[in-house]
């Protein structure tokens, strides 16, 4: 593991200015959860103070840190080692990632952190790895995970965890606030980041504007119960941390479970997932109309994906059913379940400021004929399979709509996935950190093909760190070795890939190719490509895996990339330049002048500026200098190309002869 010395550590922090919160520079365009209520403190070099260790930044799986926020954070070893940042505003809900290591049975370990504000004593906070860290089988002979340690035969994912607190006090606008370790050991533990928000007021029974509701009180039985015989009305559940031993069931229209805040009603299912008849006692289940959910947090004792690793054997959604129609969710916080949410059938659903955090698969999946519902101004981090996904299983999913949300850390998969169906969309989504794919369109599980009319479109989404290379399970590559896409299309094995749009997307620094464009058994058809926004990648800016269909783009940029901009396009996959559709403002025709003469491209009237020159690939054929007014291009090859001004980004389609 790479890291700093202690020593040195400490002499730099010393010299350094405190840092404040992080900026998310998506949040000025107006992508991903921009809403969010808290503010990101990082346990990283130049962000914080600190004489603990340092870990540098890898994309080796086999490092602790590959796992973190910008693959870095911060161990403290020693007693009375500490991280501190100075707050940009007071808050009372504290959040940490964190990662302890784990035991030899699987069940973790513990440590105290105390929490200083400028200097006074806040509080303890315990940090328990029983929910993190899992194992995969290195032999390929399982694809799921268990909870079991062993380093000869298995690799680890989901190493961190994070733990949120209502703060008995404030930490004030300004106060110095500071993690110390407590501990009189050498463990390491590890911090990747803090959240600091101002939480809202409980909401009371009193304020909870129906008529027809009531509050559940301990005195009147089990909370599953009081539910059961409270249907179709307002069910208030006050502050407190509730231990449920069984699924709740809501069995009638127009029910509404109210609690006093996500940062105060904890619903705790305490079936363990180490028996093997428990696997149907957690989560809250419905299919009926006009739910409502509010304003609670949902965790389990659960800290597997499955009982005995057996995919047969599922141990439980934090929200299950189809919610029937015109349902709503939200001020949901859900983690360890199996799942955070997987909606089956749903109508008119609406899940909006929910937190869908450290669960063992997808964060949220619409499947089995879920139409017109929508994610909103959520928050996806540390989920072991697709953060966010429709899947069309038997029946096509048609018309939602994920939007504003941001996904960070996502361990398996990708951050962003659609599987067949129908016109679903995804707009304005931030994309961070994903150890595998970015966001994906595939043809990889049966069920119901891409429909032939309509687009599934992916739009206004930026992509940070995206897609992995290949290399050996649990050192490089996706769960079996196999290279991603930061955007990964293919057209696999159960039916064609067709009539996907994508468009506006940014893709950063991606860890091998931007764009995998790939077939195995199936073709792609009627994709298509516009303003794609390449910069870093360390392979290729598109790769073509044996591509077969057609497609067409337009305006796709690229900057620092690693290898080549595009690898060779196959011949069976017929990929166009198509700018019909494009903005006109990037091919304003008097923004500078272009004339062909004598075998050479002349470009004039413009301001200084380097001038870029693409083919209709994608491929950048020649860069200018910087220079005013007037430059020339030799040897072009006679076809159409697209020359920019590299300083106003300003576009102009041309034709040699």
């Amino acid at each position: 593991m790479k890291k700093v010395n202690l020593f040195l550590s400490l002499l730099f922090f010393t010299l350094a200015p405190f840092a404040q919160s992080v900026s998310f520079p998506d949040d000025e365009k107006e992508r991903g959860y921009y809403t969010r209520p808290y503010l990101r403190y990082e346990a990283e070099s130049g962000k914080c103070e600190t004489n603990g260790t340092i870990l540098e930044a890898t994309y080796i799986q086999t490092e602790l840190q590959s796992e973190a926020s910008n693959q870095m954070a911060i161990q403290l070893i020693a007693k009375d080692s500490y991280i501190r940042w100075t707050s940009d505003e007071a808050a009372d809900g504290l959040t940490i990632r964190f990662s302890l290591p784990d035991n030899a049975n699987g069940k973790g370990t513990k440590g105290t952190l105390t929490l200083y504000a400028d200097d006074t004593y806040i509080q303890d906070i315990i940090l328990d790895s029983y929910w993190g860290w899992q194992y995969f089988l290195k032999d390929m002979s399982n694809s799921y995970p268990d909870n079991i340690p062993d380093t000869n035969t298995k690799f680890p994912r989901m190493r961190f965890d994070e733990t949120h607190v209502k703060l008995e006090n404030k930490i004030p606008a300004g106060a110095i606030f500071k993690l110390v370790k407590a501990d009189n050991n050498d463990v390491p533990y590890t911090i990747d980041f803090v959240e600091l928000e101002p939480v809202a007021p409980t909401v009371t029974f009193e304020s909870v504007p129906d008529a027809n509701k009531v509050e559940y009180l301990l005195s009147e039985g089990t909370l599953a119960f009081f539910i059961s015989k409270n249907a179709g009305k307002t069910i208030y559940i006050p502050a407190g941390k509730y231990e449920v031993d069984t699924k709740i069931t809501i069995n009638s229209d127009n029910t509404k479970l109210i609690g006093a805040g996500m940062w105060y009603t904890e619903i705790y299912f305490t079936a363990s997932s180490d028996e093997r008849n428990t696997f149907n006692r957690r989560g809250i289940e419905t299919y009926q109309n006009n739910i409502v959910i509010e304003g609670l947090f949902l965790n389990t004792v659960n800290n597997k994906r499955y009982y005995n690793n057996d995919s047969n054997n599922q141990v439980g959604k934090g929200l299950m059913g189809s919610f029937g129609s015109n349902s709503v969710i939200r001020n949901v916080w859900a983690e360890h379940f199996e799942c955070g949410a997987w909606i089956d059938g749903a109508d008119n659903l609406t899940l909006t400021d929910c937190r869908f955090r450290n669960n063992y698969a997808d964060g949220i999946n619409f499947s089995y004929g879920c139409k017109n519902s929508t994610v909103e101004y959520c928050s996806f981090r540390n989920n072991g399979d697709d953060d966010i996904a429709t899947w069309s299983r038997e029946r096509s999913c048609e018309n939602n709509t994920f939007r504003y949300c941001t996904t960070e850390n996502n361990w398996r998969a990708s951050g962003l996935g659609f599987f067949g169906g129908k016109q679903n969309t995804a707009h304005n989504i931030v994309i961070i950190d994903p150890m595998e794919a970015g966001f994906r369109v595939t043809c990889d599980f049966n069920g119901v093909a891409f429909a032939t009319e309509g687009y599934s479109e992916f739009r206004d989404i930026s992509v940070y760190k995206g897609g992995t290379k290949s290399g050996s399970r649990g050192v490089n590559g996706d769960l079996w070795g196999n290279q991603q896409g930061a955007v990964h299309i293919n057209s696999s094995v159960h039916y064609d890939l067709q009539n996907i749009k994508i468009s506006n997307i940014n893709l950063y620094d991606s860890k091998n190719d931007a764009v995998f464009i790939g077939s195995s058994s199936k073709s792609i058809q009627n994709l298509i490509m516009e303003n794609i926004h390449i910069s870093g990648a360390q392979r290729y800016g598109i790769f073509f895996n044996n591509a077969r269909g057609n497609g067409q783009y337009c305006n796709i940029e690229y900057l620092n990339i690693g290898v080549n901009n595009i690898n060779t396009s196959p011949s069976a996959f017929n990929f166009i330049e198509h700018c019909d559709n494009v903005p006109l403002e990037m091919f304003e025709p008097n923004l500078f002048k272009t004339a062909f003469i004598q075998g050479k491209l002349v470009i004039s009237g413009f301001e200084k500026s380097s001038v870029s020159v693409y083919d209709i690939s994608g491929r950048k054929n020649y860069q200018t200098a910087i220079v005013s007014n007037q430059t020339e291009i030799p040897d072009l090859n006679p076809g159409v190309y697209l020359v920019r001004l590299d300083k106003s980004n300003q576009v102009k389609k041309v034709l040699t002869r």
